[in-house]
């Protein structure tokens, strides 16, 4: 006796087709018996179903919206890193001017001028204050547009331009207080100070 890799019902020898669900038997394939289904766990199960059908693996993995999560972190992490291109003397001196950075751009580049970490951060901090106040034209635009009927909009527009604009500035303070030079997400590739 045999069961339907897919649905479970039972098939009878020579059966080309499954009566439950329809799904075809190749003629490399035979359906498993019942000893073997019953020995798999439910996840081999799940997986032999899938490697015996990719389309339905492949619409899947379209379908996942777990994966558009996977495409944001894989933004945020993996920006280029510019660390081994500066002197690990120069990192380890100028690591608090590098997260200072975040919050006065030009400090590095009164403080140590010289450091390429300093100016690399000094041009990160520069990059995200510019966001800072486009950020703030942008709210203030959102608030002027809609009317008071849809101020709760403009309210949760604004509240998620400066939750992502804070999670930058975290990020740009980690690298800079733990000796990174990594580039912001998103805006970090533009080279203002060099």
């Amino acid at each position: 006796m045999a069961f339907c890799g897919s649905c479970g019902a039972q098939i009878h020898e020579g059966q080309k087709f499954c009566s439950s669900c329809g799904r075809s038997f190749a003629a490399t394939e035979t359906p498993q018996p019942a000893q073997a289904q019953e020995q798999q766990s439910p996840q081999q199960q799940v997986q032999q179903q899938y490697q015996q059908q990719p389309d339905q693996q492949q619409q899947y993995q379209q379908q996942n919206p777990g994966q558009g999560v996977n495409k944001l972190l894989d933004l945020v992490q993996n920006t280029a890193d510019e660390t081994a291109n500066i002197d690990p003397n120069d990192i380890a001196q100028n690591k608090t001017m590098g997260g200072l950075a975040y919050f006065i751009f030009f400090l590095p580049l009164i403080v140590c001028p010289q450091s390429k970490y300093g100016r690399f951060h000094a041009n990160q901090g520069l990059l995200y204050a510019i966001l800072c106040v486009c950020s703030a034209i942008v709210s203030f635009l959102l608030s002027t547009i809609f009317t008071w009927r849809l101020w709760w909009l403009s309210s949760i527009l604004s509240w998620a331009i400066w939750l992502c604009v804070v999670a930058l500035g975290i990020v740009g303070l980690v690298n800079g207080f733990s000796g990174k030079a990594k580039d912001l997400p998103l805006i970090g590739k533009i080279r203002l100070i060099n």
